[in-house]
């Protein structure tokens, strides 16, 4: 097997003197076959070492994230196994196998040839900063909300009204900070695309239905009815991320459910037609359509300008549908992550509807 020759069918870079990148190429089982001079340095060890490997031996989860690019064609971060070093990759599929281009930060920054804008690059950084500082964040809120919560149920001696008042409020205040922080770093998680998708079979309308219940007792001192529908013989069962369709129903729910404090949500589960298909731009295959509707909640068309944009509604009229947008944002990201499409629908006075068609092989 000639692999320069190989490696050249990838039509993208002289793999041999691929600075600052490392090239490696890899079986469909992950065994690795060929690699350059830069793969060694950055993973630390001799070509010999690195030819006797897998892949799986260096980064985490490394078919779950080729997977991924294959899927949605934008670059994935992968980490060092036991060490804080993180690489974003992107990927060649060939019929050997993969041929994976590995870049770290500091090179990402020198090499002038690289697709990514400036703001690109800040962003990935912003995002890897809020990510890593997660617990710092994180730990000093819940503190607030719980000995907040604690004084305000008596735990720390009796209270008088007015102290009452102000520690509920602090209580009430720091949850909304501790619910922002969260969805923001979310956000920032899925910008990454460090998801790694695992597809299982999974019976959508209990996923769904599950979703639902836990909602209405969440969401229990709102008169709110949350229904659930199936299109007349669908296949409910079928192969996706449980964990990512799962976030994109609580989200949504979690948007409308915060927007209404009365009335109903239906979910609708069917089949979209190829005439959908065909005017979304997917291409031929199986597909389930999600959609959650509420008569309750009304928007305009100032407010769907920005929905899933919170980066542009900052500079606009709607700050105060900021942290929708964060959620609707990161919503979108999933949805792109699985390779399907999201949009959002609203008649004046009539309703609005969320959604979303997502692949289902």
């Amino acid at each position: 097997m000639d692999i320069k020759k190989i490696l050249f069918r990838t039509n993208s870079i002289d793999v041999e003197k691929a600075l600052p990148d490392a090239i490696i190429m890899c079986s469909k089982d992950g065994k690795i076959q060929w690699v350059n001079d830069i793969a060694a340095e950055i993973f630390e060890t001799s070509k010999m070492h690195l030819l006797t490997s897998n892949i799986s031996d260096f980064i985490e989860n490394p078919m779950n994230l080729i997977s991924s690019y294959i899927i949605t064609h934008r670059p994935v971060i992968t980490k060092f196994i036991e060490k804080e070093i993180y690489f974003d990759m992107t990927v060649k599929e060939i019929d050997e196998g993969y041929v994976l281009d590995f870049r770290d930060a500091i090179t990402s920054e020198l090499n002038l040839n690289s697709n990514e804008s400036n703001e690109e690059e800040t962003n990935r950084e912003k995002n890897n900063f809020l990510i890593k500082l997660a617990n710092d964040l994180k730990s000093p809120i819940q503190s607030i909300v719980g000995f907040s919560q604690a004084m305000a149920d008596g735990l720390g001696g009796e209270l008088n009204e007015q102290q009452e008042k102000y520690i509920r409020i602090i209580n009430k205040n720091s949850t909304e900070l501790m619910y922002f922080m969260a969805k923001l770093l979310e956000l920032s998680e899925t910008e990454l695309n460090s998801e790694n998708l695992e597809n299982k079979v999974l019976d959508i309308l209990n996923l769904i239905n599950a979703t639902a219940k836990y909602n209405e007792q969440l969401y229990k001192d709102k008169d709110i009815k949350i229904s659930v529908s199936a299109q007349e013989g669908l296949k409910k069962t079928i192969s996706t991320d449980e964990k990512i369709v799962k976030n994109i129903v609580q989200n949504i729910l979690e948007v409308i459910l915060k927007s209404i404090d009365m009335g109903e949500i239906s979910i609708e589960v069917s089949t979209p037609s190829k005439e959908l298909l065909t005017e979304k731009g997917l291409l031929d295959g199986n597909y389930t359509h999600i959609t959650l509707s509420s008569s309750a909640m009304l928007l305009s068309e100032n407010d769907l300008e920005y929905i899933f944009d919170p980066y542009k509604i900052i500079d606009s009229t709607n700050r105060k549908n900021v942290l929708r947008a964060i959620v609707l944002a990161s919503v979108k990201n999933w949805v792109q992550i699985l390779g399907g499409i999201i949009w959002v629908e609203s008649q004046i006075l009539k309703s609005t509807s969320f959604n979303v068609i997502i692949p289902s092989n």
